[in-house]
């Protein structure tokens, strides 16, 4: 850590600071810039930035003091710096955590409620950490802990309780939700005593918060994260070859193999995937379409979401032909997995006119073939009605040939909901009236009532046109006329 440059402190600072200051979701954001830092992250030249003294003025008195920059930041920041390093803190040089402990000792620093709780938490957990670091004082408790509460396959019911002898592997984790110790195979060990969770011991709210970004992070066991150097090192230097390496192929089979999909999303964040040239990332799509076996829909899933998600979401411009080459490669094996990790958070942010609406529209009309169209469906009416899913659905139908009954149901039914919202959309009017007009034979019975209602709460100049259509399908139904208020 002593060869740290400056440029690289302040980076990593900055960093650090602008992710911490993401409102409640500034502890997923930190974690993800320490998983995306080239090399080693340097904590103890931060730590030594954030509790180094300024001179600052006192509101009450008005005199000058001394007070470390870390009590000085948003408030918002400071309770995302604490939720990160209660955490993290088991990772982190024990130098920093000395220095974090000697900075937050003073209390008279923390008025706000949240931090005092926040501050005694952590003193609390490190100092046990502190005492823990002690050969013996550890072998003591170890030996109580195996006399006491020992189970015959060897595990122990006190989940606070590590064995540092252990490796880390094996080190069981607590499913919060389930109150059950689960080991790195997923299964479950043993129950939790009942009697840590109960209303004497009230969790703090940093503790609660604890629980709520387990479900958000993975921390990835050693076995794992000891791929993350190699895995990094093949991206960036043999991805710039443009023949398929076996040796590479082998590596990937390897890692999917050891993860789950969570645990391989976090795995390629930590390598910095988002750090990946759009030409590497490019060529790494044409080695994952020669992988064999296929993937599953899970670990496809994630790789889509860590190849392309934050890509696509921090575009400022149209995308360009080669990320858009790099998902019509990806979509060629795994469309399924690309459709249903994109659309729903791209539809989220999309307005008309904004890149993020064009590259929904590039990907249906370019990226995905014919028979694969079927996929956007369920992800387009899972979201929102909007002017961009209704353009984005009159692509789809424009370039999909066939629909299914089961297709068509649930999609009339989407519209039908919106037709109100969009009464004085002619978009929306020219989608149902294709839909009509093209696809008669698949509106039955059923359709005809919310279809009637959905156009008697129209009003542009295709209102006449539509209820025209509507009648014609009733006829060829063979149905009585149908009358449509006007």
């Amino acid at each position: 850590m002593a060869g740290t440059s400056l440029h690289d402190t302040e980076r990593a600072v900055v960093l650090l600071l602008q992710a911490l200051g993401s409102e409640q979701n500034g502890c997923l954001a930190a974690h993800r810039v320490l998983q995306g830092f080239p090399g080693p992250f340097p904590w103890i030249n931060v730590m030594e930035v954030l509790c180094m003294k300024v001179p600052t003025m006192d509101e009450s008195t008005g005199e000058m003091l001394l007070k470390p920059k870390l009590v000085l930041l948003p408030l918002q920041t400071q309770r995302n710096l604490f939720r990160l390093l209660d955490l993290i803190h088991y990772r982190l040089p024990a130098p920093a955590i000395e220095l974090c402990l000697q900075t937050i000792s003073v209390e008279k620093d923390f008025s706000d409620t949240w931090l005092h709780c926040a501050r005694q938490t952590f003193l609390t957990t490190c100092g046990i950490q502190t005492s823990l670091q002690h050969s013996e004082v550890s072998e003591s408790l170890h030996t109580i802990c195996q006399q006491l509460n020992q189970t015959p396959c060897g595990h122990f019911n006190l989940g606070w309780y590590k064995n540092p002898c252990a490796p880390m592997e094996h080190a069981p984790v607590i499913d919060f939700e389930c109150r059950t110790v689960i080991d790195d195979k997923g299964s479950p060990v043993n129950d939790i005593p009942k009697e840590l969770f109960t209303d004497s011991q009230q969790l703090s709210s940093l503790q609660v918060a604890n629980i709520e970004n387990t479900e958000e992070i993975t921390i990835l066991p050693a076995s794992i994260e000891a791929h993350a150097p190699t895995l990094k090192q093949l991206l960036y230097i043999h991805m710039e070859s443009e023949s398929l390496d076996h040796e590479f192929l082998e590596q990937l089979n390897k890692i999917f193999d050891l993860c789950s999909p969570l645990q391989l999303e976090t795995l390629f964040y930590s390598a910095g995937i988002a750090q990946l040239s759009l030409k590497c990332l490019f060529q790494l799509c044409v080695h994952l379409d020669s992988v064999s076996p296929d993937l599953s829909y899970g670990h496809a899933t994630s790789l889509a979401k860590s190849l392309f998600l934050d890509r696509v979401l921090s575009l400022t411009s149209p995308a360009s032909r080669t990320l858009i080459a790099a998902v019509s490669m990806f979509c060629n094996k795994y469309a399924l997995s690309v459709c249903s990790s994109l659309i729903g958070p791209i539809l989220i942010q999309a307005k008309p006119g904004t890149v993020y609406a064009d590259f929904i529209c590039r990907m249906v009309s370019e990226c995905l073939q014919p028979h694969q169209l079927h996929f956007c469906l369920s992800p387009i009416l899972d979201a929102s009605c909007t002017d961009v899913s209704i353009t984005v659905l009159h692509l789809l139908i424009d370039k999909k040939d066939k629909f299914c009954q089961s297709e068509i149901d649930p999609l009339l039914n989407y519209l039908c909901h919106a037709a109100e919202k969009f009464s004085k959309s002619v978009t929306f009017s020219k989608l149902l009236l294709v839909l009509l007009t093209s696809k008669p034979n698949l509106i039955h019975l059923s359709h005809l009532g919310p279809l009637t209602s959905a156009l008697n709460c129209n009003q542009t100049f295709m209102k006449k046109s539509l209820q025209n259509a509507l009648k014609k399908v009733a006829e060829k139904r063979q149905l009585p006329d149908l009358t449509v208020c006007v």
